[in-house]
């Protein structure tokens, strides 16, 4: 071959590389199809753990929608979460709304915290009180219980969080654990001197009542935030009589006869107790009268 036909080979070969990298660099990037289940696949795992969330109308806690997952980098938050209600019932019915309040926190397995029951009296209806710590899943199972029990007049929800304090004590926790096992360590030196080993079993000493201490305070974080506070105060139902026009005057006189009731008490309470004196001191009084009368006598005679 002649060296006009290699160099038109070559200019050839030169032209046909050309074309085909322009060809590709002006094509369009398309994504691959695999990528597309991946971006749905979160989503459809977020709404069946919505779904699954709501089974029975359980409600969640904030503690576990917060907790770190695969696709979640954020840290678990520690939540701790409140309700607070006031219940209605008929005065003659209280009785037996408390008792199935109560009930009803045993079967979900609640932690009863404070149970209290005041009766009737001639001047106070009755009321009662309920403090109780259900677990999540279990809290819209308990107060549609409540609701079936009395009429709910008030309800209040708060949160706090307790994510700092939680992070806290556990760091706590794990540096005085390490370093207890590391005095433990240092206590089975046989070469080390009395005095030495003295400080450290007074070290030791120290270290392990202050992780005490932390544990104690974690546990009591751990049922703020695993289990959800419910406080309840159960209040009588006014009657008509008490909701009429008349209702202030009719209150008015029967604070009135209250008054007037405790007044006339504390008048006898006074008599009785200044009786014993009176007793004592009539005498002695006499006594005094008599004396002196004497000794005024026997003064007048001698003068």
């Amino acid at each position: 071959m002649t060296t006009f036909g290699m160099k038109t080979l070559s200019m050839l070969c030169f032209i046909i590389l050309a074309i085909s990298a322009c060809g590709k660099q002006g094509a369009p990037q398309y994504a691959p199809a695999t990528e597309a289940p991946a971006v749905a696949a979160p989503m459809a795992k977020m709404a069946a753990d919505s779904s699954a969330g709501n089974v029975g109308g359980a409600e969640q806690s904030l503690t576990e929608i917060s907790e770190p997952t695969a696709n979640n980098s954020e840290p678990k938050k520690y939540i701790a979460l409140r309700h607070h209600l006031q219940i209605e019932t008929p005065a003659e019915q209280m009785q037996a709304a408390f008792d199935a309040a109560m009930a009803h926190c045993e079967a979900l397995s609640c932690q009863m915290l404070s149970a209290n029951y005041n009766k009737e009296t001639p001047y106070s209806p009755p009321s009662a009180s309920l403090s109780v710590r259900v677990p999540p899943r279990n809290v819209a199972i308990f107060l549609d219980g409540l609701a079936k029990n009395g009429e709910v007049m008030q309800h209040g929800r708060d949160s706090e969080d307790k994510t700092n304090q939680v992070v806290d004590a556990d760091a706590r926790i794990k540096n005085l654990t390490e370093l207890r096992d590391r005095l433990r360590v240092m206590l089975t030196d046989k070469s080390a001197k009395f005095k030495d080993l003295i400080e450290v079993e007074t070290q030791l000493a120290n270290t392990q009542s202050e992780l005490d201490s932390f544990t104690s305070m974690r546990k009591a974080l751990s049922l703020e935030t695993d289990l959800v506070a419910v406080n309840i105060d159960f209040t009588a139902a006014q009657g008509i009589t008490e909701q009429g026009f008349f209702a202030p005057v009719a209150r008015a006189l029967k604070d009135a006869g209250h008054v007037m009731m405790e007044s006339f008490g504390s008048v006898i309470t006074f008599v009785m107790s200044a009786i014993p004196w009176l007793l004592i001191g009539i005498p002695l009084i006499l006594l005094v009268r008599k004396f002196w009368q004497k000794l005024k006598a026997k003064f007048w005679v001698k003068s």
